[in-house]
């Protein structure tokens, strides 16, 4: 304890000298109405008039939330101790003068989880919670403004907290003491990508290596914990740095979730992904529903260590904060990421490879169905905040597509010793945490590390509005994609089914695709399955149950289901469904076979991509 507050006071004797800095004074004990008062002793000001601003938009919410609307009473005091007279020129930004007399400016933040302020309601993981006593989640661009062309001065924060919290975040530079933290980071970029959360501590660190990887977790029921998202999490972590080529690129890294237990504003969940960092919204459910979520999103923004950390371009590198400009490679950021979250569990044997067909069929199928197809996606990326702002989540889906193809061709080209690992560890070499690229010279350094059929599949197909060649691709790698085909098969009845957390049954959800076997068993909507082909059925048990039936069942056999119902008067009754299982005509769509006559380039690309003989 000695050391520590000794710690703090050479710190702060530091800070009081350096007057090149930002010092911020910010009091969680002092929280009212969901709202935190904030003080800033301002670096030096030079320039007669100055602009004081805050956030129109961070990295990674591909979105403008102009996060001053959520501050209030800001208050700037000349160093005389008169007020000197602001004149706000919008959401964001504050003209102040004389800016040479500025002594402290004050103000409060609003939070965004919370708020009354309904137009443009900010997705969670990127905005701000302020529960008093409980928990607060810290995106620092919601609390901490910036003077215009002074990005790059060091910022420090002073958080006077309440006793027993802990500050959670992939800041290094932390004096932790009794009632008092302070924080250093070195630019306005990096207190952007760093946010914080303070609470009681339920906290986990995983090493890898030379990395330190903190969970903390914020679960107002105890439903979760961080050792139980550790240990969903280990197994992945150590199989991201292996794929990642057995080192992860940064020393801390900091897991962030907060798990709620009541609807979020903007009605979803999610995460936002920063450089050492990433910050969870995600419902507090059955720990056994929650499971492949929390691995699944988490892998994705685990791997953002890689895009944009140290590949970047210049958009990115030198964000600006209130003029955003986007670079034309979101199928970098976020499609390669995506790709390389699930890659990588297949590749790791976490997952088998017809799960990770599935998951990108379901890719490829919302892409065709949900987005423009047409669009390239280089365009849709530079316009992505206005033009095609309704385009964006493909890039989860097409994106990721582009980074398969990608992947696929590389491994066929150079007979299984090149992959998109391969290529993103040598454009990390190239780069680097330092250095961006122009967005205009990307495709021809790929190229350089690669073939000229890779500069055209992007220029045709990413560059251009031409349809992924999916057919052309799978085949390189001894797989028949199939668009369509139509055959005889049994099926559960073409239901549709989720979960009832309050009942821990399945539940028929939808109806309108029964065909005629399920018509004969009779399901209706509502209907919870107690009871399949004779054994219980649960939420873990489902796909062995029911995928154990399709996999033996003849026609002939009789198919027995118990479930519950609610009769005309509400009441709960057991019902038996009973049908002979008999063969529909259906009509599939985009699934993929393995090849018997693949050849002897394309069973090599096949087994380095994915393992398979």
């Amino acid at each position: 304890m000695y050391k520590i507050i000794l710690t703090i006071c050479i710190f702060s004797s530091l800070f009081v000298f350096a007057d090149n800095n930002y010092r911020y004074y910010i009091d969680l004990t002092d929280a009212k109405d969901d709202k935190l008062h904030i003080r800033l002793v301002p670096p030096d000001i030079t320039e007669q008039e100055t602009v004081f601003m805050f956030p129109a938009m961070v990295p990674g919410t591909y979105e403008v939330y102009d996060f001053g609307r959520f501050i209030s009473n800001l208050k700037v005091t000349g160093k005389n101790g008169q007020q000197i007279t602001v004149n706000k020129l919008d959401d964001n930004s504050y003209q102040i003068n004389p800016a040479t007399q500025i002594a402290e400016i004050s103000y409060d933040v609003e939070d965004t989880w919370d708020t009354d302020i309904k137009e443009r309601i900010v997705f969670e993981p990127g905005g701000s919670n302020i529960e008093a006593d409980k928990v607060f989640c810290l995106n620092t661009h919601c609390f901490f403004g910036y003077f215009k062309n002074k990005v790059n001065n060091l910022f420090i924060l002073q958080v006077t907290k309440p006793k027993g919290f802990y500050a959670s975040s992939g800041i290094t530079d932390i004096a932790s003491g009794d009632t008092v933290d302070v924080l250093s980071v070195e630019n306005y970029h990096h207190l952007v990508d760093s946010p914080i959360m303070y609470c009681l501590p339920d906290t986990t660190t995983i090493h890898i290596g030379n990395s330190s990887v903190l969970i903390s977790v914020y679960s107002p029921n105890k439903t979760l914990t961080s050792q139980f998202v550790a240990r969903n999490l280990k197994e992945l972590l150590f199989a991201q740095a292996d794929y990642l080529g057995g080192e992860l690129p940064i020393k801390k890294y900091a897991f962030l979730f907060y798990f709620s237990d009541k609807p979020t504003l903007s009605g979803a969940s999610g995460a936002l992904e920063h450089s050492y960092s990433s910050f969870y919204n995600l419902p507090e459910a059955d720990t056994s529903i929650m499971a492949q979520e929390i691995r699944d999103v988490s892998a994705h923004e685990f791997f953002h260590i890689v895009t944009p950390l140290n590949i970047h371009a210049k958009e990115i590198g030198d964000f600006d904060f209130n003029n955003p400009k986007m670079s034309q490679h979101l199928w970098l950021y976020e499609g390669m990421t995506e790709y390389a979250a699930h890659h990588m569990q297949v590749k790791s044997g976490l997952i088998d490879y017809d799960a990770f067909f599935e998951v990108m069929i379901d890719k490829l199928i919302n892409a065709r169905e949900n987005y423009n197809d047409t669009v390239p996606f280089t365009i849709m990326s530079k316009y992505v905040l206005d033009k095609y702002k309704k385009e964006y989540n493909n890039v989860y889906e097409k994106g990721a597509l582009i980074g398969m193809c990608l992947d696929i061709q590389l491994r066929y080209y150079s007979k299984g010793a090149y992959g998109t690992q391969n290529l993103m560890q040598d454009l990390s070499k190239m780069y680097g945490k330092n250095q961006a690229f122009n967005d205009e010279d990307l495709f021809n350094d790929i190229e350089k590390l690669t073939y000229k059929e890779i500069r055209t599949f992007l220029d045709t197909y990413v560059a251009g509005s031409k349809t992924l060649p999916y057919k052309e691709i799978f085949n390189m790698v001894g797989l028949d994609y199939i668009e369509k085909q139509t055959t005889e098969k049994i099926t559960l009845g073409g239901i549709s089914v989720g979960y009832n957390p309050e009942t821990s049954r399945l539940i028929v959800v939808g109806t309108d695709r029964l065909d005629a076997f399920g018509k004969k068993l009779g399901f209706k909507e509502g209907d919870e399955i107690m009871i399949f082909d004779n054994r219980k059925l649960t939420l873990d048990n489902m796909r062995e149950v029911m995928g154990g039936f399709l996999e033996r069942a003849k026609p002939g056999d009789m198919l027995t289901i118990d479930v519950t119902r609610m009769d005309k008067k509400g009441k709960e009754k057991i019902k038996t469904l009973k049908a002979k299982v008999k063969p529909v005509t259906v009509t599939e769509t985009d699934f993929i076979m393995i090849k018997d006559n693949a050849n002897e380039q394309e069973l090599i690309a096949r087994k380095t991509w994915l393992g398979i003989n």
